[in-house]
């Protein structure tokens, strides 16, 4: 995770100055700091580092066999890099479509420990600039995640499929 976060900041830190760069909060299903980075005039590579909720039906298998399904609940931390091409409506607004990943810890605070968390998802939303500088954004992001449990006697893969809503604000430099 150290590793990752060094790359991101490298890669943030090389970007030219000209970029445009958006940075704030998001909120609703993941709540923390939202960065945009616009690699070209309509693709961008949108990254939140977050808190929420993980919910959503799961099955738990054991070498290939199916142990339980049902539904999961799990606080989370979360990093959540998605790659969108925006499409450009009038007034201001855009649509936007892509695709993602996810990876974080996630524990449900019964059990002994953090849940490692790795998984895909799509992104499709809509933003809005409001000023020159402000741009406000709203997105839904499906997905299929795994759960890695490390505890003796447990299934080592919990698959989940989970969605979430979320609202950002940001400011752009």
């Amino acid at each position: 995770m150290k590793r990752l976060f060094t790359i991101l900041a490298a890669v943030m830190m090389t970007a030219s100055v000209m970029a445009q760069h958006e940075i704030g909060v998001i909120a609703g299903g993941m709540n923390g700091v939202s960065y945009k980075y616009w690699c070209t005039d309509n693709l961008a590579l949108q990254t939140d580092l977050a808190v929420g909720l993980t919910t959503g039906p799961c099955c738990v298998s054991y070498q290939g066999h199916q142990l339980m399904t049902g539904d999961i609940t799990l606080y989370d931390f979360t990093l959540n890099p998605n790659l969108a091409y925006h499409f450009q409506l009038p007034a201001d607004l855009q649509i936007y479509a892509g695709v993602g990943t996810n990876l974080g810890f996630a524990s449900n605070f019964d059990s002994n420990g953090l849940l490692g968390k790795f998984g895909a998802n799509g992104i499709v939303g809509l933003s809005w600039f409001a000023t020159d500088k402000i741009a406000l954004a709203f997105d839904f992001r499906p997905g299929y995640g795994l759960l890695f449990d490390k505890a003796e006697n447990a299934s080592p893969f919990i698959h989940y499929f989970d969605w979430k809503l979320g609202l950002a604000v940001r400011y752009r430099i």
